[in-house]
């Protein structure tokens, strides 16, 4: 027992000195310290604490804020989700040419991160003090005629009032900063390192650590919906929103300042590199790659998939007294978090032992068996908060297409010289965006199969049993639905991690070569030519091979290692 104790012991003073050792000083063989890992996932927080306030303020059937105080329906929610669609394709652009055009000092992606926070802040923090007189002012009406497969049996008439087309306009300025602010922190994400596993270490650790804020902000809201703003609704209380929405806006800034600093951004590219590319250009050149099609349509379906979280509507129409919605409340800011939790803790180890491609397969197949077990029980909700668990630790892989998208970035880089981190991300934006128009009517058309109308009022129809019931099922079937199309396209992905690791090398050399072509040559450029040549030669590394003959000068560079490697050093 002694002997066990002191070999403990031991193992803990050696984990301890590794971790004091790394805190300043990248790992061998990896590129970001200890430290500045602790840094970055700390920084990405600010996005998680912000998403508190897209979380209850999207336009959706399915948030307590929109259903109860600004009374919105199906039809409502689907007109001004076309509405938003319009808005995010014309935003796309601008967001490209913002992110793959900048040449900052600070990098290409940190000068956006603080009025980007600071713009989503502001903007989402304003919707729940709109003066709910403003919701009894009657701008417009639409006519709707009869469509009896949505469930609309007689033309009827759709208002429009001041008040939600405020808060319509607040969220899509504020959806303009947060994909910002998401597209800066995914991109530096994306550059922190160009080690492909590190990235999924660095992930795993983001993915476990950012969440807390938001996480105790969710553990805490339920308990107050339960007692404190029992009595004016619960969840349904405008009051309890107002109170945290500018705490969390307040705790997102201060969050993302602390990345200014303490993070860097690795491209692998020559020291006279300039970021330049057109927007048809981007186009151009992602829609000839077919691991940015696969993860498109991944991406594109994952919010029909969404549709099997019905937690929210369980929580306050499942169970009638205010004690159960609390326990099933802090039960899904609770454990239903820790589900994602242990698939990140899990995530660089199972990364390693299968590859992303499979992890990410094996993720999406058990996710929609889940989605059928609700399909099959959907008028148990304690059977459905289980299935849940295993729904939300499944979807915790849901960071690896981040993962796969750095990945094939580099790729890209490799084929054409450009880097796309921004057009990827909006272009990929515009394409499910325009996907989305169209899966978006499947939801009241499904739920019209339910009994629930068009311009049914969603929040009186979960009050009633037989149609509650409905809802639960209908919307699992579309769910389990998109879950399907989202596992088929990763039966094609075949970029993996051997192949990747080979571009990076073929990346490091010709930032390399091209530095030396330019006059610009360093003492670690040399050596890079050095040990990648000596790799090429020693592997018949195919990539590598054929990069050396682009770059004459690599030659001369290795003729002036070997004979003078004392004056590169000076």
């Amino acid at each position: 027992m002694k002997k066990d104790s002191e070999k403990r012991s031991a193992q803990l003073r050696e984990l301890l000195n590794r971790f004091k050792a790394n805190w300043k000083t990248p790992p061998a063989g990896y590129q970001a310290s200890y430290r500045e890992v602790a840094t970055f996932a700390a920084g990405t927080g600010s996005a998680n604490l912000l998403g508190v306030l897209t979380q209850y303020t999207t336009i959706a059937t399915s948030v307590h804020l929109m259903i109860s105080y600004f009374r919105m329906s199906t039809g409502m929610a689907w007109i001004l989700g076309i509405l938003a669609a319009v808005c995010a394709i014309i935003r796309s652009p601008i967001l490209s040419m913002l992110i793959d055009n900048s040449n900052g000092k600070r990098g290409k992606f940190k000068p956006f991160l603080i009025w980007a926070a600071m713009g989503a802040a502001i903007s989402f923090s304003f919707v729940p003090y709109i003066p709910e007189s403003w919701l009894d002012m009657e701008l417009f009406a639409l006519s709707l005629p009869a469509i009896p497969l949505m469930g609309v049996q007689e033309a009827s008439t759709l208002s429009f009032n001041l008040g939600i087309l405020l808060a319509f306009l607040l969220i899509q300025i504020g959806t303009f900063f947060i994909t910002l602010l998401n597209q800066c922190l995914t991109g530096i994400e994306q550059t922190i390192s160009s080690v492909a596993q590190e990235r999924a270490n660095i992930s795993s650790v983001k993915g476990l650590v950012s969440g807390l804020p938001s996480s105790i902000v969710n553990i805490i809201l339920p308990i107050l919906a339960g007692s404190v703003f029992a009595e004016a609704g619960g969840w349904n209380a405008v009051e309890m929103y107002r109170i945290a929405f500018p705490i969390c806006g307040v705790g997102g800034v201060l969050l993302v300042s602390i990345l200014l600093r303490g993070v860097q951004e690795r491209v692998v590219v020559n020291r006279s590199y300039v970021a330049k590319v057109r927007f048809i250009e981007g186009m151009k050149i992602l829609s000839k790659n077919k691991y940015f099609w696969i993860i498109t349509l991944f991406n594109a379906f994952n919010a029909v998939r969404s549709l099997a979280n019905i937690t929210t509507w369980i929580t306050q129409y499942s169970f009638t007294s205010n004690t159960a919605k609390t326990i099933v409340g802090l039960y899904c800011s609770t454990l239903l978090m820790n589900a994602i939790a242990i698939a990140l803790l899990f995530g660089p180890f199972l990364i390693k032992k299968l590859g992303k491609r499979k992890l990410m397969l094996c993720s999406c197949l058990v996710y929609a068996a889940m989605i059928g077990l609700q399909l099959i029980f959907h008028k148990n909700p304690v059977v459905i908060l289980i299935v849940a668990f295993f729904q939300q630790f499944c979807g915790g892989y849901y960071y690896l297409s981040g993962l796969m998208t750095s990945d094939v970035l580099d790729e890209i880089q490799m084929k054409t010289g450009k880097r796309l981190e921004g057009f990827w991300q909006n272009y990929m934006a515009i394409i499910t965006t325009v996907i989305g128009i169209f899966t978006g009517i499947l939801t009241p058309l499904f739920l019209s199969f339910g009994g629930v109308g068009f311009s049914d009022d969603i929040s009186v129809a979960l009050q009633n049993d037989t149609l509650r019931s409905n809802i639960f099922f209908y919307q699992s079937l579309l769910a389990l639905i998109g879950a399907v199309i989202m596992a088929i396209p990763f039966f094609l992905y075949d970029l993996n991690e051997d192949r990747h690791a080979g571009i990076v090398r073929v990346l490091r050399l010709r930032a390399a070569a091209e530095n030396a072509e330019d006059g610009n040559l360093q003492p670690e450029d040399a050596e890079t030519i050095r040990q990648l040549t000596e790799t090429a030669r020693q592997t018949g590394d195919t990539l590598l091979l054929a990069e050396m003959e682009k770059h004459p000068c690599i030659a001369e560079v290795l003729k002036n290692t070997d004979e003078a490697p004392a004056a590169l050093q000076e």
